[in-house]
C-alpha cells in the first residue's frame, strides 16, 4: 500500500486525514483509498478505539477487496462519539463500496468496477419502498438459463458467449450464485465479475444489448419487486464496468460519478 507521509493533510468531506504508511495503534477512523484521474477516492472508512486492530481486522476479513487499496489516510479522534459522526459525514458524501450503512446512493463505476458494491442491493433502486421481495431459487434457475439461451441465439451477444463460455451448465450454476447472493443474501458466490471480463474485449453496443434483453427476460421471470431489484443490479453494473473498461480522458477531468451508461453480459 502506497503513502507518503510527506504530503500534506487531503480532505475528506471537510475532514483533514493525514496519508500513512500503517494505521497507529489509537483511536480514529481510517480511509482505504484507490487513486481515481490522480484523486483518492474512498473504499472503506474504518474507525476504532485502535486503528491498527480495526484496520487489521477489516483487511483479514477482506483481503481481496483490502487489496485495491493504493492509499491509506488517518485522522485521530478519541472520543467515540464523534468519530460515529464522523464516519457517517464521509460515508453519506462517498459512497465507499465496502461500506453498506449510512450510504445515500450507489458507489462511483470506477471503483465498483473494481469491487462488488455492498451498497447496490440494500433495496432495489427502481421499486417502492417498503415492497417485499419475492424469489425462489428457482426462479433464479430459470432467469438464468432463459436469459442465456436468448443471449446464446442473439447476433450480438451470441458470439461473445461463444467464445467466452466452453462450459455452459457450469456458468449457469455461478451466475445463479451471484444472483443467489445479490437477491437472497447466500454467501455461495465470492467472485469479482470484473476481471472476468477485461479480455473478451467488449463494446459498449454489448452492454446496450445486454442490459435490454436482461430487462426483457427478468420481466417475464420474476415477479415485479425481485425483478426490478435485478435490472437496477444490472444497470449499475454496466455503469461500472463501462466506467472501468472505457476509462474518461483523464486530461478532460471529470466528476466524481460518471454519468450511466448501459450493460454487459456475465452475471445476468
Amino acid at each position: 500500500m502506497k503513502a507518503d507521509t510527506e504530503r500534506a493533510a487531503t480532505d475528506f468531506a471537510g475532514y483533514a486525514f493525514t496519508p500513512a504508511e500503517t494505521a497507529p495503534a489509537r483511536p480514529g477512523l481510517f480511509i482505504l483509498t484507490r487513486a481515481v484521474a490522480g484523486r483518492p477516492l474512498p473504499l472503506y472508512v474504518g474507525e476504532g478505539e485502535d486503528m491498527a486492530a480495526a484496520l487489521a481486522a477489516f483487511q483479514a476479513a477482506n483481503p481481496k477487496e483490502a487489496g485495491v487499496a493504493d492509499g491509506l489516510f488517518v485522522l485521530d479522534r478519541p472520543m467515540a462519539r464523534v468519530r460515529l459522526h464522523t464516519l457517517r459525514d464521509i460515508v453519506s458524501r462517498f459512497d465507499p463500496p465496502l461500506n453498506a450503512e449510512h450510504r445515500k446512493a450507489p458507489a462511483a463505476p470506477e471503483l465498483a468496477a473494481l469491487v462488488e458494491d455492498r451498497g447496490a442491493g440494500l433495496g432495489g433502486l427502481n421499486e417502492q419502498p417498503g415492497a417485499a421481495l419475492s424469489v425462489t431459487e428457482d426462479d433464479l434457475k430459470r432467469l438464468v438459463e432463459s436469459f442465456y439461451g436468448r443471449a446464446a441465439a442473439d447476433p450480438l451477444l451470441g458470439p461473445v458467449f461463444a467464445r467466452a463460455i466452453p462450459d455452459w451448465a457450469g456458468h449457469y450454476q455461478i451466475v445463479q450464485n451471484f444472483w443467489s447472493r445479490t437477491l437472497l443474501g447466500t454467501a455461495r458466490y465470492s467472485g469479482m465479475p470484473f476481471a472476468a471480463h477485461i479480455p473478451l474485449q467488449l463494446k459498449p453496443e454489448h452492454f446496450t444489448r445486454w442490459v435490454a434483453l436482461f430487462k426483457e427476460t427478468a420481466g417475464e421471470v420474476l415477479e415485479p419487486v425481485a425483478a426490478a431489484r435485478a435490472i437496477a443490479k444490472v444497470e449499475h453494473m454496466s455503469t461500472c464496468f463501462q466506467a472501468g473498461l472505457f476509462p474518461p480522458d483523464l486530461g478532460a477531468g471529470h466528476a466524481h460519478r460518471a454519468h450511466p451508461q448501459p450493460a454487459h453480459p456475465h452475471a445476468g
